[in-house]
């Protein structure tokens, strides 16, 4: 029988870390010592905290190298700029897509 994830504070802080590592579930589970059937029951929950905390983890991660790139752009890198705007057109790309799909709303990973 598939149990309920309880964890704590500290331990959805942990999974958000991990997960900004590129961790996967399955290994974060192992890593908190949580049986992998239940984990993995509770993040494929779309609701669940275990699923909301990991995909901040991630966010998070993604930003903080965004912001840090950004400022390397603004700083005259012709790289940095180039992945800038490479990834500002793959998100209108996807805006515009989940416009068309979904109508006036945007919708990401919902």
């Amino acid at each position: 029988m598939i149990e309920d994830v309880r964890l704590s504070q500290e331990e959805f802080e942990q999974i958000e870390d991990l997960a900004g590592c590129n961790y996967s579930p399955v290994q974060i589970a192992k890593y908190l010592s949580v049986p992998r059937v239940d984990f993995m029951a509770a993040y494929n929950k779309p609701n669940h905290l275990v699923r909301f905390h990991y995909d901040k983890g991630q966010l998070q991660a993604d930003a903080d190298i965004n912001m840090k790139a950004l400022e390397t752009a603004k700083a005259g890198n012709q790289t940095a700029m180039q992945i800038y705007f490479k990834q500002r057109d793959q998100v209108k790309l996807e805006n515009l897509k989940n416009h068309i799909l979904f109508g006036g709303e945007n919708f990401e990973d919902e």
